[in-house]
Parts: C-alpha cells; structure tokens; sequence
C-alpha cells in the first residue's frame, strides 16, 4: 500500500500533518493486528524524516515482522515516504559504496541489486491494484512492478471492499503472464 510519497511532502503542512497523525494511529493498530493474526508487515521508504513517534513505530513493527514466522501467512508492505526513483538511486548509491570500499566486485546481476532495495527479500507484485481512476505508476515500485499485471477501477480506497478485491483478482486469473516471453500457442516462422 502507498500511504504516503516522496512527493507528498509537497501538500500544504496541514495536510502532511494530518496525514501523520493517521498514519500513526493505523501504524498502532497495525502492530496490535500482527501479533494478533500473524501478519507480517514491512514498511518500505525513507523514515529517518519522520517523527521521533512514528520512526519508533516503524522500527517496531520491523521487530515484530522479524519475529513473526508464517508459512501461508499475508505479508503487508506499507509504503512511507517512499519514491520508486528515489529507491533506485538510494539502491546504486548503496552498491556503488560496497564497490568503492571494496567489499563488493564491481559485477551486478539484476537479482543481486533488488537485494538493495526495500523490498528485498520479498517477491515482486504480480498484481497491482490502482483505485481511484488513476492510469499511472505514480513512481510506486517502478523496479518490482516490471512484470506486474494492472488493475485500474474507479473506486476510490476507502470504497475499495472485499467484493472489489475478487474482481481485481478475477481479472487478474484471465491474464496470460508470459514475462516477456509468447504465447506458448503462437507460431513462429
């Protein structure tokens, strides 16, 4: 889930602040559900800019998911202050510090470097649920949505019920995922 951009910083500070003080408040209640019924849950972004308050509860809920061993379980990612260009370059940075240092060879394979970002150690999306309307990436997971299937609907999120979630995932079951690969029907010459 995308709750809040690099970009969002933007909005007028009464908004940013109120958007805060919600994410706070679901971030509590998020770690209250984990513990509860075995979620994990990582936070993807940069949050050494956000309050002392929510910093301390990303950093437990980091805790808890490290703690928290599910076999079929759901894995929740949250997205805070995060930017996919922003993740890339913090990625490359990363790298290319290893590199210099001379703890890494300068040779890089495409699994490797998703280990340098975020979500590493968590497989790609193969769905991806854009509500609202809205026909664009929105610079939200631009390395881990490259095979990603999309699903646009106009419901805005907070209409988005369960019913809503089986079309998305209907839709999704009719698709033909090939990874760039053909169909295994077509002829070739």
């Amino acid at each position: 889930m995308y709750a809040f951009s690099t970009e969002n910083w933007k909005r007028s500070k009464l908004e940013v602040n109120t958007i805060m003080k919600i994410l706070g408040q679901y971030l509590q209640i998020g770690i209250d559900e984990m513990i509860e019924d075995q979620i994990k849950m990582r936070i993807f972004g940069d949050v050494s800019v956000l309050s002392k308050d929510l910093q301390a509860l990303v950093q437990k809920t980091n805790e808890l998911d490290d703690q928290i061993q599910v076999e079929n379980g759901f894995q929740a990612n949250l997205c805070i202050n995060y930017g996919g260009r922003d993740e890339i370059i913090r990625a490359a940075r990363r790298y290319a510090e290893e590199v210099k240092n001379g703890t890494r060879e300068n040779d890089l394979s495409e699994e490797e470097f998703s280990g340098y970002l975020y979500s590493a150690g968590i497989p790609d999306p193969e769905l991806l649920i854009r509500p609202g309307g809205e026909k664009r990436l929105s610079n939200f997971l631009l390395w881990q949505c490259a095979y990603s299937e999309f699903y646009y609907t106009d419901t805005l999120w907070p209409e988005f019920t369960p019913a809503e979630l089986d079309k998305a995932i209907i839709a999704y079951q009719k698709r033909d995922r090939r990874f760039g690969g053909v169909k295994e029907d077509s002829k070739h010459g």
